[in-house]
């Protein structure tokens, strides 16, 4: 439990601290902590929250409960926001993810080996990516080199980590409280899995979705029980409550029908597997489909997702074994039942669905498919532990051994003296005098993905990435920052962006000025070469800091 919680931690820890070139971030901490970490100051203030990064809107399709306990938290506390972020809460989650995975596998099972196994593979299980890094590049890595994210990253995204123990704990209080049949109890599971939908809306729709089909099921069965019943009713009602709340439905990007996305861009992206030759046969194939060609391109695309599966499960296609096993000895108990729908459910998503505005984001589906994959190979693994085989034995130490490498390679990434994006210290202090300033809008200069073309790491988050930096350090809205996130959320960020760069470049002094006065701008953040095209006078700015590095006006009016 130490050990994997140390492991889990690791991905967060060193992130959001001073080193001797500033503050760092690695991975993608870079970007999505600090993300979080400008919406935990926001959601603080008023319910729903202002968007911390597109000033003048409110918050909507996102799920900000993570940040509203994360930010609460902060407030109470006697610490930073950076620790808590980055150092309590992944600590903490990480054992309770380790704990309730022990908890729900020995209760399942009524063994120590199978609770043993799930928790560990919980922390550490990893896909087959190393194999096509080692074979091609002589090192081991390719943690997501089949898409999908690995138990070492977990707590990279924080609500996905909050999500997986709202459902250990959910699944738990199901196996104790399912067998009475209770109606109450069957809303107090709902009400539980329904919050799911402010958490992470991707766990929220499986657990909508999984508890509702178990539901008819025994219903076929005429052995619904009301717990059964009131469990997905309180789920959908409480789901619909929050999801209207939190602006899911305002402007929503929606799902597009799009079947084999991943496992096509898996062939065809060259950050991914990239097979060309083979990507390009699918598209030929396809384009004749209503031909001779079709059964050859049915049995590509079969072939395909099974590069797909295979290369995200890694050792974890044995526990499909156990699956296989169970269904054939017709040992399916009402758990189990439930979480193969949950299974089922979580890979027809990515299988079938991308997401407008950002077509990967629906891979989140299937990263709870490997979860409770992580289950089954637990249920494999505890067998050949169990067995006085010698032969076993050494199988078993043969799968540990291709289950940890791309944990261990994305842990080392996190160990590094020098992080690949930093906050540098001449930042710093200009973002802790803005933070001291009455609230305002401040304006920053455009993000320009060029500039950091030669660049060495570490970084400055203004050259590394389009983000949320300003604003999370100042606990102010931003104009326009994070273009990623705007993206997501299906904000017209564009137009806004193209307005800025006029007015950084105009040499009207009315348009200007009025640009400044219309949209509310009261502060403007400028860094390095960044440079106002008039002079300050003509915009009547006033020049509230300078450190040679940084410079930052006021905007009277």
């Amino acid at each position: 439990m130490f050990l994997g919680s140390l492991s889990l931690s690791l991905t967060m820890i060193g992130s959001g601290r001073l080193y001797d070139f500033g503050m760092g971030f690695w991975g993608p901490n870079g970007h999505d902590g600090i993300w979080h970490l400008g919406l935990m100051n926001q959601v603080v203030k008023k319910i729903p929250p202002d968007n911390p990064v597109f000033a003048g809107e409110e918050l909507h399709n996102y799920h900000w409960g993570f940040d509203f306990l994360a930010g609460w938290l902060a407030k109470i506390l006697p610490i930073s926001i950076f620790d808590v972020y980055f150092r309590l809460i992944p600590i903490f989650f990480a054992f309770l993810i380790g704990f309730l995975s022990f908890w729900f596998g020995k209760l399942n099972s009524g063994k120590f080996w199978v609770g043993f196994w799930f928790a560990f593979l919980n922390f550490f299980a990893g896909s087959f990516g190393w194999l096509v890094t080692l074979f091609r590049e002589g090192k081991i890595g390719g943690e997501s080199l089949f898409w999908s994210m690995q138990s070492i990253s977990t707590l990279i995204n924080p609500p996905y980590g909050l999500s997986l123990i709202i459902l250990l704990t959910g699944f738990i209080i199901w196996v104790y409280k399912r067998q009475a049949g209770r109606w109450y109890e069957g809303v107090l599971l709902g009400f539980l899995f329904g919050i799911l939908a402010g958490i992470k809306i991707y766990a929220g729709i499986l657990a909508g979705l999984s508890l509702f089909s178990f539901w008819l099921i025994k219903k076929l069965k005429f052995k619904a029980t009301p717990f059964d019943f009131w469990a997905w009713v309180t789920t959908g009602l409480v789901s619909l409550v929050i999801l209207f709340l939190f602006g899911i439905f305002a402007n929503n990007p929606g799902l597009i029908f799009q079947p084999f996305w991943f496992s096509h861009s898996l062939v065809e992206s060259i950050d991914k597997l990239y097979l060309p030759k083979i990507a390009v046969l699918r598209m030929n194939l396809a384009a004749n489909f209503l031909s001779w060609k079709l059964p050859f391109l049915i049995f590509l695309e079969f072939f395909l997702l099974i590069i797909f599966l295979v290369g995200n499960m890694g050792t974890r296609v044995f526990g499909l074994l156990t699956i296989v096993k169970k269904i054939v000895k017709r040992e399916m108990d009402d758990l189990n039942i439930l979480l193969l729908l949950f299974l089922f459910f979580s890979l027809l998503f990515p299988l079938l669905f991308i997401q407008k505005g950002t077509a990967w984001n629906t891979i989140q589906f299937f990263y709870y498919f490997l979860f409770l994959a992580n289950f089954y190979f637990a249920l494999f693994l505890a067998s050949l532990t169990e067995s006085k085989s010698l032969k076993k034995k050494l199988f078993l130490a043969v799968l540990l051994l291709f289950t940890l490498p791309t944990t261990f390679s994305t842990a080392r990434g996190y160990l590094g003296k020098t992080s690949p994006a930093t906050i540098p210290y001449y930042e710093l202090e200009g973002l802790r005098f803005l933070k001291k300033q009455p609230e305002g809008i401040v304006l920053t200069f455009p993000y320009d993905a060029f500039k950091k073309t030669g660049v060495e790491p570490p970084m400055p988050l203004y050259i590394y990435e389009s983000t949320a930096y300003v604003s999370a350090l100042t606990e102010k809205i931003t104009f326009l920052e994070d273009e990623m996130n705007l993206e997501i959320t299906n904000y017209p960020w564009r137009e806004r962006k193209k307005e800025t760069q006029l007015f950084f470049n105009s040499q009207d002094r009315i348009w200007a000025r009025g640009f400044l006065l219309n949209n509310g701008i009261d502060y403007i953040y400028l860094v390095n070469d960044q440079q106002l095209s008039l002079s300050p006078e003509n915009l009547a700015l006033k020049m509230i800091f300078n450190n040679d590095q940084v410079r930052i006006y006021q905007v009277l009016k």
